[in-house]
């Protein structure tokens, strides 16, 4: 008799199916052990690149898989349209998902969060809920319901009943020679699903089973269904293959609640789902990260989702390791890895509202960002938590007019997700120049000071340099060099500072440089150009810098001391050693690097954000639950 320990499950369809398939068998397999009174925690989910991998915490013989007790599994889609549907078969719909119940039960939820303080309608007040909030949440809908949303929108309760009642409708007996099937089938390295259907079949014409093996496979679980890539003789696996062997589809669609967060785009009928990319990780583990995601990523426009994806599964991460960090303290054997070493990221899958239909228009991944060392320690889950707090911040308030996103804030965006889906650090620089430009003038025509975008911190920036798994040398040499700072700092009093001072302290003295980081950006691929532009900025800066000195010198009737220059808010002039600094590094480095570096941290926040100023901020961005479809 065979003894299982390790399950294969093939890469078939090089797309988020996989990860679904394999986490709906680590589900009927953790299930089916609970059932035989055997350990069920611990089932561990590994990525061996051409297969996934599934191994059992304990090993399981052939023969001990029987039982007389049934294995629940799945529960069917019940409405009042459904109900109509199914009538009409002779089948009454009884235990199941209320989908309408619970769609009311979110609109109650959406009103009842209406009425609490703002700070506890954001979503990191989900984390620990305060009693008021966890009071309105209890009354809230299931957390399958954005699923069985989207088997809805969709338009596929049909064939997703058909698929649960035929699994429903098997004896205690079938069940599990259906998962010894399944267990013969991953037990291999190369998983002969076409066996695995002949097998079906004559086992169904034995137990008279009623039900063709082969079911639809439909395009909610399915990414590349009806995209064209059948091929002409189908293997019953294919990518974009119209038929699937139903039991697999079943185990689909189990993985479809546990690991995928699917939404509908702020704004339009589009759809956005996002299937986790396992990489050896406890099915346990894995299915509480996701519930603690799909709890605080809620539905934002098309490219922002993307970001808040992968930024929100980070924050759980990091979180994770706290927890881990904290029980570990006793335990001498536990080691630090990297997050990714937990999850990759997410598989994405675009759907465009066709009217009648929605029609599978883009397939990506993103990546969880790799910002950090191995977290370690305490204190660098602080910093990670802060890090990635200040970028989240920044992301949900850039919405440009009334909410809407036009063509800068989509070029934003944009640089940002290229940053999180490579390995390269330099678009972040470039996000950080450009937003830089594009909060100073966001400032110049918003009146309200409480809604002025959040600018990136110096402290923030340097951690996201100092905290690399791999510090890049260059950007460190180039943070640190005393020159680069000096007219950072120059760059700052010139823009944010000096526009500070005259909203808000009714302080004239120094001209706001209007224009300045565009002047910069535009010369950043020439280094003798960006040197000629920035010269000319220094040059003014110190003229209006020296004119301001005289003035109080002549006030005061002495030579100005550095408290004279900190109680009066005097600007420092540029020193010539500091431009001949900055010269070296643009011998040294490349020019685009050091210019965005040195208007990112021009257009930075050197003081740390108060308590009020962070509570204003996240007051003023709009952050809604997915609204009821």
């Amino acid at each position: 008799m065979m003894t299982y320990h390790t399950f294969y499950l093939n890469r078939e369809a090089s797309t988020s199916a996989d990860t679904l398939l394999v986490l709906g068998w680590a589900e009927l397999l953790r299930r089916a052990l609970q059932t035989l009174g055997k350990p069920g925690e611990g089932i561990l989910i590994r990525d061996a690149g051409p297969s996934f991998e599934v191994m059992l915490p304990a090993p399981l013989q052939e023969e001990e898989l029987t039982s007389a007790a049934r294995l629940s599994f799945l529960e069917p889609f019940i409405s009042a349209k459904q109900d109509e549907r199914q009538a009409k078969k002779g089948r009454i719909l009884q235990d199941g998902f209320d989908y309408d119940k619970e769609r009311e039960k979110q609109k109650h939820l959406i009103e009842s969060l209406k009425n609490l303080p703002p700070e506890l309608r954001r979503p990191e007040a989900r984390f620990q809920p305060d009693p008021r909030l966890a009071e309105v949440l209890k009354e809230g809908p299931r957390p399958e319901l954005p699923h069985y949303q989207a088997i809805n929108v969709f338009k596929v309760p049909d064939t997703f009943n058909e698929i649960v009642f035929r699994w429903q409708s098997l004896s205690a007996e079938q069940q599990w020679l259906a998962l010894h099937l399944l267990c013969q089938l991953f037990s291999s390295q190369v998983n002969d699903v076409e066996a695995a259907v002949q097998q079906w079949e004559k086992l169904a014409k034995e137990q008279g089973i009623v039900g063709k093996a082969l079911v639809t496979a439909v395009q909610v679980i399915n990414p590349t269904t009806g995209k064209g890539a059948n091929s002409s003789k189908s293997n019953r696996l294919a990518v974009g293959g119209l038929e699937s062997f139903w039991l697999l589809e079943l185990l689909k669609f189990k993985g479809f609640m546990l690991g995928a967060a699917p939404y509908a785009v702020k704004g339009s009928k589009d759809r956005k789902t996002y299937v986790i990319l396992p990489a050896k990780v406890e099915l346990g583990t894995l299915t509480t990260i996701m519930n603690q995601f799909r709890d605080i990523c809620w539905s934002s426009t098309a490219v922002k989702q993307d970001i808040l994806a992968s930024l929100r599964l980070t924050q759980v991460l990091v979180r994770h390791r706290r927890t881990e960090l904290s029980s570990a303290r006793m335990q001498t054997a536990w080691r630090p890895a990297p997050l990714v070493s937990i999850a990759q990221g997410f598989d994405i899958t675009s759907y465009k509202d066709m009217g009648s239909a929605h029609a599978t228009i883009n397939i990506a991944t993103i990546n969880v960002p790799n910002w950090f060392p191995d977290l370690s320690q305490l204190q660098q889950v602080d910093d990670a938590e802060m890090l990635l707090q200040e970028h989240i911040r920044i992301i949900r308030r850039i919405e440009g007019y009334q909410g809407k996103e036009g063509s800068e804030e989509l070029s934003l965006l944009q640089t940002y997700r290229d940053f999180l889906s490579g390995h390269d650090l330099r678009p972040f620089w470039k996000f950080a120049a450009l937003y830089g430009s594009y909060l100073f003038r966001q400032r110049e025509h918003e009146k309200d000071v409480k809604r002025w975008l959040p600018q990136l911190t110096k402290k923030g920036l340097d951690l996201f340099i100092m905290n690399q798994q791999q510090p890049d040398k260059r950007m460190n040499s180039i943070m640190q060099n005393p020159g680069f700072q000096l007219i950072a700092s120059a760059i700052r009093e010139a823009t944010v500072r000096a526009q500070r001072r005259t909203s808000q302290e009714n302080d004239n003295r120094y001209e706001v440089r209007y224009g300045l980081h565009q002047d910069l950006l535009r010369k950043a691929r020439v280094r003798d150009d960006f040197m000629v532009e920035l010269g000319k900025f220094i040059a003014i800066y110190n003229a209006e810098t020296a004119r301001e000195e005289e003035k109080l010198a002549k006030k005061l009737g002495k030579h100005l001391t550095s408290d004279d220059y900190r109680t009066n808010h005097l600007r420092y002039p540029v020193t010539t050693a500091a431009l001949e600094q900055l010269g070296q590094l643009l011998d040294n480095y490349p020019t685009e690097l050091v210019a965005t570096m040195l208007v990112a941290y021009g257009t930075s926040r050197v003081e740390p954000l108060k308590k009020e100023e962070m509570n204003a901020l996240d007051e003023n961005t709009s952050d809604d639950q997915e609204d009821v479809e």
